[in-house]
């Protein structure tokens, strides 16, 4: 009875009431991978979803983002517990905040050169594991017991890796920073054969990374640029995201290092033409930009452009927000009602605010966050300066007047009395009317900008077409085709 009694008191007692949630990240003895005398500088991530998915470090999904925490360290040694509680970051909100349920939960410490915060050479992680948390699940222990090595490229029957160092661009983490593309030559290339061939550049959308070459070899192997031509398929992935072929601050003269470096280099390992008929580009979303941009800039050096739902190409229309007007915020519009950022047959997937929130807590490497990185000038300490400020959405106007050198629209006004005869025939851009991630309006202020210069520019809006619907086989066919007939203006074959 006594016993009973005293079993009771201690259920009762405070020391028995529930504990705020923390998580608990360590690496273990046993981790090899990890060496004892390893000290890391940079975030730490716990990632949670549902059981049964996928693993919780893929996230977050843009559309269906669960919950997941951030903490900044330096010099921490793994090897002893860090803990990440209600002062961590937090998205959607504190760890006090989490709905209690089955959670898939893994911990990861972010490589040191992948845009991508739960993935990349040197990401160490944890397994999965799933427990029953809430706001007051006491200590949840995590492991680090992983390692993700360096990328090692699979072998895909018709594409060939490249890999070459920059001498133009800055050393990224005390090593060379790389050229990196999948060449697809043509099926009846010959590397004796009396004749070069035409080569269509392709830049994937956000993130931009090689990971999208066999989709652009199933895309245009369906096509006759499969038989006629080369497909080089471009790595746009950096750190910081999706570095768009920019010559900026933050990820070094891209733009440059891509025509003076890696283009010759190809060109002096493969067949491929070498006059500006004989280099065409193409690109979607993110992509789609980078192509245009490419072609904009060095219009003497690439033959056409064939961009499609490229990113804001006016910055009077960044997805719905005017930036350079006064007073400009990125979660509200005039009328003070939110903001949307992305939509499906007319419902709102994403808020601009959650999105930015959300990326805040995921840190460098992020849609939003890749283009201050891109378009920004650099504060004092090297950072890329914020164009929306996370906390209210407030536009930074400074930074705002600093993106005008990046703005596409406006560089042609400007330049177009010494550039539009360059581009005549060059510019072809496609997207829709009703675009999921609000691009069609800038697409529209350029299109009507061009007409007033005099641009023979062919600008196709496709009703009722989201971001990607209208990329089938017979579109993909007769872009094709128009990109072989350009090329053959200047001579289908080389010596």
């Amino acid at each position: 009875m006594i016993h009973l009694l005293l079993s009771t008191l201690l259920v009762l007692s405070p020391s028995a009431e529930p504990s705020p949630t923390r998580f608990v990240v360590q690496a273990p003895a046993e981790a090899t991978n990890i060496p004892e005398w390893y000290t890391y500088t940079g975030r730490v991530y716990v990632f949670l979803d549902d059981p049964g998915g996928r693993a919780p470090r893929q996230g977050p999904d843009w559309f269906q983002p669960k919950p997941f925490f951030a903490l900044d360290v330096e010099d921490w040694n793994p090897r002893t517990e860090l803990v990440i509680d209600e002062q961590a970051l937090g998205y959607p909100g504190p760890v006090s905040s989490l709905p209690e349920q089955e959670w898939a939960v893994q911990a990861v410490l972010r490589g040191p050169n992948t845009s991508r915060a739960g993935s990349g050479p040197g990401t160490a992680y944890g397994a999965a594991t799933v427990h029953r948390i809430g706001p007051t699940s006491g200590d949840i222990r995590l492991s680090l017991d992983h390692v993700e090595p360096d990328e090692v490229l699979p072998e895909v029957d018709g594409i060939e890796w490249v890999e070459l160092p920059s001498k133009l661009l800055p050393e990224d983490f005390g090593r060379p920073v790389m050229h990196r593309a999948a060449v697809m030559p043509p099926k009846d290339y010959d590397p004796d054969a009396d004749r070069t061939w035409p080569t269509v550049y392709v830049i994937g959308g956000f993130p931009g990374s090689l990971g999208g070459a066999p989709m652009t070899k199933w895309m245009w192997g369906q096509t006759d640029l499969s038989d006629e031509a080369f497909i080089v398929h471009l790595d746009a992935e950096c750190a910081n995201g999706h570095h768009a072929f920019v010559d900026s601050p933050g990820n070094g003269p891209r733009g440059t290092a891509l025509v003076t470096e890696f283009i010759p280099h190809l060109e002096s390992q493969w067949r491929m033409r070498s006059d500006p008929a004989g280099r065409l580009l193409t690109g979607h979303s993110s992509g789609g930009w980078s192509s245009l941009w490419l072609q904009v800039n060095w219009p003497t050096f690439f033959g056409g452009t064939w961009s499609t739902a490229p990113d804001p190409v006016d910055f009077r229309d960044f997805q719905n927000i005017d930036i350079y007007d006064d007073g400009a915020n990125a979660f509200v519009d005039g009328q003070q009602h939110r903001r949307p950022i992305a939509r499906s047959r007319g419902r709102v997937l994403i808020w601009y605010d959650d999105f930015v929130k959300m990326e805040r807590v995921l840190g460098d490497g992020g849609q939003i966050r890749s283009f201050d990185w891109t378009f920004s000038p650099l504060d004092d300490s090297g950072q890329a300066r914020r164009l929306i400020d996370p906390a209210n959405g407030d536009v930074d106007p400074e930074v705002a007047e600093a993106w005008k050198r990046s703005d596409i629209n406006l560089l042609l006004k400007e330049r177009w009395k010494d550039i539009g005869p360059e581009l005549a025939g060059k510019i072809h851009i496609i997207g829709g009317s009703e675009d999921t991630f609000y691009l069609e309006g800038a697409v529209e202020r350029l299109q009507q900008t061009l007409q007033e210069l005099g641009s023979d520019a062919q600008i196709l809006i496709v009703p009722g077409a989201d971001h990607s619907n209208f990329m089938n086989l017979r579109r993909r066919r007769g872009i094709a085709r128009e990109m072989l007939e350009h090329s053959s203006v200047d001579a289908s074959t080389r010596s």
